[in-house]
């Protein structure tokens, strides 16, 4: 799995798409970002990092962003 399987996987899903990047990061969302032969995921909030981890496998990073995300928002309404 890769950044764009997330986005593929989010996009259906109707995750608001305000909460979370997988293109860099961003003030008060959930990051997954590439960084060199690594992945991390953290949330970044006012430029500083919360609960960041580091991977050195882009499936691993991924699976545990889409966990993390499901388990904290929900779908747009419809």
């Amino acid at each position: 799995m890769n950044r764009q399987d997330v986005v593929e996987i989010l996009t259906p899903a109707e995750v608001d798409p305000t909460l979370y990047s997988v293109v860099g990061e961003r003030d008060d969302q959930l990051s997954l970002v590439a960084w060199g032969q690594q992945c991390q995921v953290f949330y970044s909030e006012r430029g500083r990092r919360y609960d960041e981890r580091t991977f050195d496998d882009e499936d691993a990073a991924c699976v545990y962003f889409l966990k993390r995300l499901f388990t904290t928002v929900r779908p747009f309404p419809n």
